[in-house]
């Protein structure tokens, strides 16, 4: 099909569609108009092959260089292990987590969009939170909380950070376990995060991995939001990662991945204010779920199964029983992904972290979504992280701008 058609029919769906956003805080701004640029933090594959990057990609299907890096930041430092980012409320800068060394990186990104500039970075975060191993950066108004893995020296259990969106550390929260995702939804004043390892565990060979270091890796923690406090704990399958709540208004309920139990799983919100949680579906032996993602209008989820090499849609259209309702297999080792705000495309990398990768085919590449539901792998658009200029590289967690 031409390109102009493809424009043509993308500006004519888009036209008629909200922008709400899936899988990002519910406090950051919305998009007015459809994404231009995806930004993509990303670290070299080798150790020593240089500085993590936060990658600018073209995604405007009108645009010359669409699917293509067009931009590079480097942070200056190396052996960050780059993971997730995340938007502060007012989509002016993103916060970009290391998984090893524990810093914090800041980018500008509402001065010019295409052209993120690295404007702060927060080195000895252990010793100012005594909390380590930063996983997910999530906005709250004019604040952002990170959830940390564990105690300052890698070991033990971890928690909340606090800081401003200028990055002013406030106060640390502490966690009966290892918090890995944070999911809230405003109008019940609740938090729920999700657990895996400590950083001990995460940043040493997979061989090296010992259950023992780990404390409650099977729970997740409900929080009163105001408080801070965490007043309910949920116990389940291992290593609880990816957790979505849904985004209708007044929403009750949300699901989790286990990736240590291979499947979905359901926290609800019952008339009297306490959470109750099940096992809602197997997603199947050796799939390994890594992300979890919605669509908009809270009929489907996405799961990414590294170790299976697939990407499921599950139809939740029934929240109580939920179904598989395609996938995609023979995509090597999936994790990261990301759906568009109209949810009809969905992106995902395919590098977890450098100690558990089992294949060095980098690449970011980009599924459509049918209206019924259906995924179709993109032939034409795959950025190939195996030739990333200035060498090969391992891309991880994205937003779209």
């Amino acid at each position: 099909m031409k390109r102009w058609i493809v424009c043509l029919l993308a500006g004519l769906t888009v036209a008629g569609t909200a922008f709400s956003e899936t899988c990002i805080s519910p406090y950051v701004k919305g998009l007015k108009t459809p994404e231009k640029v995806m930004y993509l933090w990303t670290l070299p594959a080798k150790p020593n092959g240089g500085p993590d990057f936060l990658a600018v990609i073209d995604v405007n299907l009108a645009s010359p260089t669409y699917g293509q890096i067009i931009k590079k930041v480097k942070v200056g430092s190396s052996g960050n292990e780059a993971h997730h980012i995340g938007f502060t409320d007012d989509r002016t800068k993103i916060w970009a987590a290391s998984l090893n060394t524990s810093r914090l990186f800041i980018f500008d990104v509402g001065t010019d969009p295409a052209n993120p500039k690295l404007i702060r970075t927060i080195d000895n975060v252990p010793g100012l939170t005594r909390l380590s191993g930063p996983h997910t950066p999530y906005a709250i108004p004019g604040r952002i909380l990170v959830s940390m893995a564990s105690g300052p020296d890698g070991t033990g259990t971890g928690g909340i950070a606090e800081f401003t969106n200028d990055g002013e550390f406030i106060a640390g929260h502490n966690a009966s376990n290892h918090p890995y995702e944070t999911v809230i939804k405003p109008e019940f004043n609740r938090m729920i995060t999700s657990a895996w390892f400590p950083q001990k565990t995460f940043m040493s060979p997979l061989d090296k991995w010992n259950p023992q270091d780990w404390t409650n890796p099977n729970t997740m923690l409900v929080w009163d939001l105001k408080e801070r406090k965490v007043i309910q704990t949920l116990s389940g399958d291992p290593i609880n990662l990816a957790a979505r709540w849904m985004l209708k208004p007044g929403a009750r309920y949300g699901y989790n991945i286990s990736n240590g139990g291979n499947s979905i799983w359901m926290f609800k919100m019952e008339d009297d204010g306490t959470f109750t949680y099940r096992k809602a579906a197997d997603t199947g032996p050796g799939c390994g779920p890594a992300d979890l993602r919605q669509s908009p209008d809270d009929k489907f989820l996405y799961v990414s199964c590294f170790v299976g090499s697939e990407v499921q849609a599950w139809d939740i259209s029934d929240p109580e029983n939920i179904r598989l309702h395609d996938t995609i297999q023979g995509v090597v080792q999936p994790n990261m992904m990301h759906v568009t705000s109209d949810g009809h495309r969905l992106y995902f990398t395919n590098s977890a972290i450098s100690t558990i990768d089992y294949s060095s085919r980098y690449s970011l590449q980009l599924i459509q979504v049918g209206r019924d539901g259906r995924l179709k792998l993109d032939p034409n658009f795959k950025v190939d992280f195996v030739q990333a200029p200035n060498g090969p590289a391992r891309p991880h967690d994205m937003l779209l701008n």
